[in-house]
């Protein structure tokens, strides 16, 4: 799988959006994945968060990620979902399904409307109203392809993710 920009490039603009490695959003961070859960729950999709989802959301909370082509609009990566209607968790059941494993929302693209999703491995998935994608097996490849709007195919994940 090939990916637009590298780590350094990933990190330079998670940087500006106030990441620092090994940063701890705390306590709110934990509420809000109390608060996730328990929205889906109330959709229909039941999920415990796993390890991996909180400590994701642990470390990149609240920060929003500018698209680089429009860094003055409201477009661009959050790591805050709030909003879950019956058809986003049916959209996460039905995934989470297809790969037999739980997901967790840990991202919104806002200028696409979708969904990240991280599986208790790491692996990284998104969810939107064209269909379903693969994002990659860690962050680095995740964030490469959630800032450069790029995705692929479930079809095309490596079978030892």
């Amino acid at each position: 799988m090939r990916f637009r920009i590298t780590p350094e490039e990933v990190d330079a603009r998670l940087r500006g959006a106030g990441w620092t490695p090994g940063r701890d959003a705390g306590r709110e961070a934990l509420d809000l994945v109390d608060r996730t859960a328990a929205a889906l729950a109330a959709n229909g999709y039941e999920v415990t968060p796993f390890p991996a989802a909180v400590e994701f959301v642990r470390e990149f909370a609240f920060l929003e990620v500018s698209h680089p082509d429009a860094p003055e609009t409201r477009n661009g990566i959050a790591f805050t979902v709030r909003y879950f209607d019956e058809n986003s968790a049916e959209s996460i059941a039905e995934l989470s399904e297809w790969v037999e494993r739980p997901l967790f929302p840990v991202a919104f693209d806002r200028s696409e409307f979708a969904l990240a999703l991280i599986d208790p491995s790491g692996r990284f998935f998104l969810t939107h109203w064209s269909g379903d994608y693969y994002l990659g097996k860690n962050r680095y490849e995740a964030f490469a392809c959630l800032f450069m709007g790029d995705h692929f195919d479930l079809t095309e994940m490596p079978s030892d993710s």
